[in-house]
């Protein structure tokens, strides 16, 4: 009895994680689920010079597309961590603080 019991248990919960890594929770992307992976080479030329005049000495570690065709760069530097928006033409629209992991725990 106690082993069936165990077992229901153990496989009820197999089922609740698989579902959370399946829907992004609990993979530290935030508010990067949902969004595609992009190459800075499918970035609109501007975005690139906004980044490297604005945010001298930080590194461009991740680069995602959301649904409504914004760049969502994620910028780092020591400590730091902003995600920087532009929109589908390359214009800035808006950065974010990053809250959560380390700046190393998001490598490409």
């Amino acid at each position: 009895m106690k082993k069936g019991m165990f077992i229901a248990l153990l496989l009820a919960g197999m089922t609740v994680f698989e579902s959370h890594a399946q829907n992004g929770q609990g993979s530290g992307q935030g508010r990067m689920q949902g969004m595609t992976q992009v190459e800075e080479s499918a970035l609109p030329a501007p975005v690139m010079a906004y980044v490297k005049d604005k945010y001298p000495g930080m590194t461009v570690r991740r680069i995602m597309k959301d649904k409504e065709d914004n760049y969502n760069l994620v910028v780092v530097a020591d400590t730091t961590r902003k995600i920087v928006v532009f929109d589908a033409k390359g214009t800035f629209k808006e950065e974010r603080a990053m809250r959560g992991r380390r700046p190393g725990g998001n490598r490409k």
